[in-house]
């Protein structure tokens, strides 16, 4: 008797959701993915992929598009934030690793993660309202009075998970009393001062 192909439900079109779709993909399991927006919006802001997690971008095949795009900085350089004396440097070239090191906005990843799967599989306007697991797999239902099934499924639906809440109960963040601030200035304030190859931090004595 042939093995049937697994069928997993993806909750949240994130790019958690986004890369765990295009890799179980690429060993064969079939995927649908369930996103409770209505459709992707160009939100948020920088973000970071250090060589660990280019080796994964890589091994989903949107590397070589995303170098086109990002900044590839030689380090992450921590300075004070009103000297500039330099605290700590980490290089993170690619010959070291075998992979860069990218910072590029959050958009281009999201959109990268998403030209990887046919657009058929993933699902908008879908707010998951129940989850019940039985000997067949799972059923899942959304707001829209709409259902589905799934061998088993798989939370990428954020810090604020609904299926976390059904599966162990309700939960919230920890704050750990760490806060960053984030701002964004026109390059010619710098008064023709370089910015330099590295991605900078600047923090009262170890960068934030």
């Amino acid at each position: 008797m042939a093995k049937r192909t697994p069928k997993i439900a993806i909750i949240g079109a994130g790019m958690g959701g986004l890369a765990a779709a295009a890799t179980l993909r690429k060993v064969g399991i079939e995927v649908q993915v369930y996103e409770q927006a209505a459709k992707f919006a160009r939100v948020g802001a920088g973000i970071q992929m250090l060589p660990n997690s280019c080796h994964v971008l890589k091994g989903i095949g949107v590397l070589d598009d995303l170098k086109k795009i990002a900044f590839e900085p030689y380090s992450h350089l921590n300075r004070v934030w009103d000297t500039g004396e330099i605290k700590r440097e980490l290089p993170m070239p690619e010959s070291l690793y075998g992979a860069p090191f990218l910072c590029m906005h959050r958009a281009d990843l999201h959109e990268a993660l998403y030209s990887t799967l046919p657009p058929e599989i993933v699902h908008t306007g879908k707010k998951l309202t129940g989850l019940d697991q039985n000997s067949g797999g799972v059923s899942l239902s959304f707001a829209d009075g709409t259902t589905a099934t799934a061998d088993a499924v798989i939370a990428a639906d954020g810090v604020h998970s609904l299926v976390r809440s059904m599966i162990v109960g309700p939960d919230k963040p920890i704050h750990k009393g760490r806060i960053a601030y984030r701002a964004v200035f026109d390059s010619s304030l710098m008064n023709g001062g370089k910015i330099g190859a590295s991605r900078t931090n600047g923090g009262a004595s170890i960068g934030i």
